[in-house]
């Protein structure tokens, strides 16, 4: 059962307290976030939460505060300058999820201070984060029938047209480009010497035995 001190805290955070292995943990839903995972609606709070905890409260009052929350990528640095502006460290941030639409990034923070001094900041910096609904951009990728998106929807991937190696060249916004292997530095007469070689080899499905058969004959002849 929480006290009256991890209640204050949850309040102050627009959380529900709870008790998790003897520790005040506060859990706030970002309910206006709707997104897809591969295809999928979640409302899981490994998908749209905020937590929060404080422990090992000392004498003096202080004691260890953590937090972690979901963010939208555009909300990422005002969310950082926000709690860094309060002395609240930042310790992570990354995304979770493959084919989430859309994109969600978590983001972790800490401090050792009275918790409701960490509350209050942490309240302040979430005044920053839209309450509007966001729901998925249509346009981002296209679902698979097993409810995936695939990879040319989702990465720009483009599949090699033919079985020669391909490059691939990664530009900003994560897209893939093919090129066909360079021929810099190599001459015409050499290139086509290469192809004629081939083609060789590949009408016959032996490689040439001309030369080898001319220096048999010279042998016998000596």
């Amino acid at each position: 059962m929480p006290n009256s001190l991890c209640r204050t805290f949850a309040n102050t955070l627009g959380g529900t307290a709870d008790v998790v292995n003897g520790v005040c943990t506060v859990t706030r839903i970002r309910s206006n976030l709707r997104p897809l995972i591969q295809g999928r609606r979640t409302n899981s709070v490994l998908a749209i939460a905020a937590l929060f905890s404080f422990e090992d409260l000392d004498n003096q009052g202080n004691a260890l505060n953590l937090g972690e929350t979901v963010l939208l990528q555009e909300e990422v640095n005002p969310f950082i300058s926000q709690l860094r502006t309060r002395g609240i460290e930042v310790t992570a941030l990354h995304n979770r999820w493959l084919f989430d639409n859309p994109r969600l990034m978590y983001i972790h923070f800490k401090s050792v201070e009275p918790p409701l001094a960490f509350a209050q900041k942490v309240a302040a910096a979430f005044r920053v984060l839209t309450t509007r609904t966001v729901s998925p951009n249509r346009t981002s990728g296209s679902t698979g029938s097993n409810g995936s998106r695939g990879l040319q929807g989702t990465s720009g991937y483009t599949p090699p047209l033919s079985d020669q190696t391909y490059g691939y060249t990664m530009s900003p916004n994560a897209s893939c480009k093919t090129r066909k292997p360079s021929t810099k530095g190599k001459t015409n007469s050499s290139i086509k010497a290469k192809s004629t070689v081939k083609s060789t080899a590949t009408k016959t499905g032996k490689p040439s035995q001309r030369t080898s058969t001319k220096r048999t004959k010279r042998s016998r002849s000596i």
